[in-house]
């Protein structure tokens, strides 16, 4: 493994310390009446509950306190924060998976990606912490997962077994269910398994460790959700793609619902997997159109 940077290992320490004031936070207000209090709409449009405005507040604290150099916040509620010419960028989602959270439903974490530039693609540095397990992702750009340790023989299937969706709202879906039975096609499997655990970072980081195969983003996705996993998917060799088969690394790192989204681990080869979801990437496409997930 590649040597850090000084600069990436002073910004690593920071987001870890960032995240577990975010953990601190949601300790206490996770599941409760206290927690679940709406505060209307924060700035990248849904609601803001007591829990997500805590979280954010108390990381907000820890940042400015020990960032290691000037930044721009780019955050789920706070908004854009900031000196725009500033030379780093800090994309966060305090409480990703709110409506686990607000039920005491698990998994949620913090999600925090710093990056060099105004684009997905030039995030160099990920934490993401689950708030309700000891589990924590971090990788930094070129230099690979520094935690947790990752087995090979994660890599090892050739068939996709289990997917990872995100819809979202039923009501806004634009195909059945047995349709998701074309990302079984890739390796033949028999023994093929859709789950939706609700937060898109903590998705990321499972099929980046080959936990899971795949993840179907079915959803307009902002950069808040899933800069940092994006980050921690490639240092592990997986890929990720949109539905209309730009680069998803394109993104801006703001607050807009931009694209629905492909992701998968490493091991598989992404042209097939495109090719054999083709029809079903088209009818998501397609229904995506227009619609607005905020």
């Amino acid at each position: 493994m590649a040597s850090l940077f000084p600069m990436d290992e002073a910004w690593l320490r920071c987001v870890v310390k960032v995240a577990a004031a975010g953990e601190a936070a949601a300790a206490t207000l996770y599941g409760t009446a206290q927690g679940r209090r709406e505060l209307g709409a924060g700035a990248g449009g849904d609601g803001t509950l007591a829990v997500d405005l805590a979280c954010e507040r108390a990381m907000r604290e820890v940042l400015q306190r020990e960032a290691p150099a000037p930044f721009l916040l780019v955050s789920e509620e706070a908004g854009i924060v900031g000196d725009e010419q500033a030379p780093y960028r800090v994309v966060m989602d305090p409480l990703d998976g709110s409506h686990n959270a607000q039920r005491g439903l698990e998994p949620f974490c913090g999600s925090i990606a710093v990056a060099e530039g105004p684009k997905l693609r030039d995030v160099r540095v990920a934490h993401i912490k689950d708030y309700t397990r000891p589990h924590a992702y971090s990788a930094v750009a070129g230099v690979g997962l520094l935690s947790p340790d990752l087995r090979p023989d994660r890599f090892s299937r050739r068939a996709v077994e289990l997917v990872l969706i995100e819809v979202g709202r039923p009501d806004r879906q634009h195909f059945r269910y047995h349709d998701l039975s074309a990302l079984g096609a890739v390796g033949r499997s028999r023994n093929l398994r859709i789950r939706q655990i609700g937060s898109l970072a903590l998705a990321l980081c499972h099929v980046a460790l080959g936990t899971a195969d795949v993840l179907l983003a079915a959803v307009r996705s902002r950069s808040v959700d899933i800069a940092a996993g994006l980050r921690v998917l490639k240092e592990c060799g997986g890929e990720a793609v949109t539905l209309r088969g730009d680069d998803l690394f394109e993104q801006p790192l703001d607050l807009v619902r931009r694209e629905a989204f492909l992701a998968w681990r490493a091991g598989f080869s992404g042209e097939e997997l495109l090719l054999r979801t083709r029809e079903l990437r088209e009818t998501l496409a397609s229904g995506l159109r227009g619609v607005d997930f905020g």
